[in-house]
């Protein structure tokens, strides 16, 4: 294993490089790379490590096919690069590292850049340029927030609604809303149970308002710190409880082995075989038969 240098980034050609472990993109989520480095350029390079002379490329991929694609599609012939000077071996590792740190922003993350980027003054334009967003994106975002609509807002974050829709319910009274969800069922906007789940979050709506939280659900105090006095209190319930579920598996445990026991000496008694026989009751459930070795007198 050799020792990775100083890492460097370098404007090297597309098809030096060889990608030795393809993966499968995700055909949406690969054009949504590919329009946002079309729109605002190539973010963060990719990583390659240098080849050894006499290979058939210069350089093999380590993390950022995505983006090697996109570009690749795009007509670059040259990409920004970090090379490393690393064997196969640690290459690899980098890979497996660069793939799990990677991860989707959650929906808070992206509010907070709306949020702050417009409350210094800049428009849904240049937001959604800095974030890598459409303009009339951050226009809605901003308007689901405005109205307070959370709720609605992590359902279009979670592929429930289409976000264009989840801001004209955001307008809507509640009827008008229950005939969106129902235009929307139409158009083909919301299938199977996309439609339930919104029309849960407008129950929820209804009942609590629009904020999303807590007290949505009627939670009280709940970030209340507990006292040493409660944590005994709760401890010792545990405790019951734990004793009184123990008691219950040892009188059910109990009962189990007397009726084994009462199953036995009937079924070795002929004159209550003799009657069972009478009255064509000759099946006994498996279990019973195997329990109480009763399996062979009929």
């Amino acid at each position: 294993m050799t020792k990775a240098s100083k890492n460097q980034v370098e404007m090297i050609p597309i098809d030096e490089i060889i990608v030795a472990n393809p993966r499968v993109r995700n055909s949406r989520i690969h054009q949504e790379i590919t329009d946002n480095i079309s729109a605002v350029g190539l973010k963060r390079p990719i990583t390659v490590r240098r080849l050894s002379h006499g290979a058939e490329k210069s350089y093999a991929l380590v993390c950022g096919q995505g983006r090697l694609e996109s570009c690749k599609s795009l007509g670059h012939e040259h990409i920004p690069a970090i090379v490393v000077d690393a064997n196969e071996e640690v290459g690899h590792v980098m890979s497996i590292v660069e793939n799990i740190a990677r991860r989707t922003p959650r929906a808070s993350e992206t509010i907070e850049q709306v949020t702050v980027l417009r409350a210094r003054g800049y428009s849904d334009a240049e937001v959604g340029k800095k974030i890598g967003c459409s303009a009339s994106w951050v226009n809605n975002v901003a308007t689901l927030l405005e109205r307070g609509e959370k709720r609605l807002l992590a359902a279009t974050e979670a592929g429930h609604v289409p976000l264009h829709v989840a801001v004209q319910i955001s307008r809507a009274s509640e009827t008008e809303a229950q005939q969106l969800l129902h235009d929307a069922y139409e158009r083909g906007d919301l299938k199977g149970k996309k439609i339930s789940v919104m029309r849960r979050i407008l129950e929820h709506r209804m009942r609590s308002g629009k904020r999303h939280g807590p007290e949505v659900y009627g939670a009280k105090n709940p970030s209340r710190h507990l006292s040493p006095e409660d944590l005994a209190k709760l401890y010792q319930r545990n405790t019951d409880e734990h004793r009184r579920i123990q008691k219950k598996a040892e009188h059910a445990q109990e009962s189990l082995m007397l009726s084994k026991q009462i199953f036995k000496e009937l079924f070795t008694s002929t004159d209550f075989c003799a009657l069972l026989k009478a009255e064509k009751l000759t099946s006994v459930p498996q279990p019973l038969a195997e329990n109480a070795q009763i399996g062979g007198l009929f």
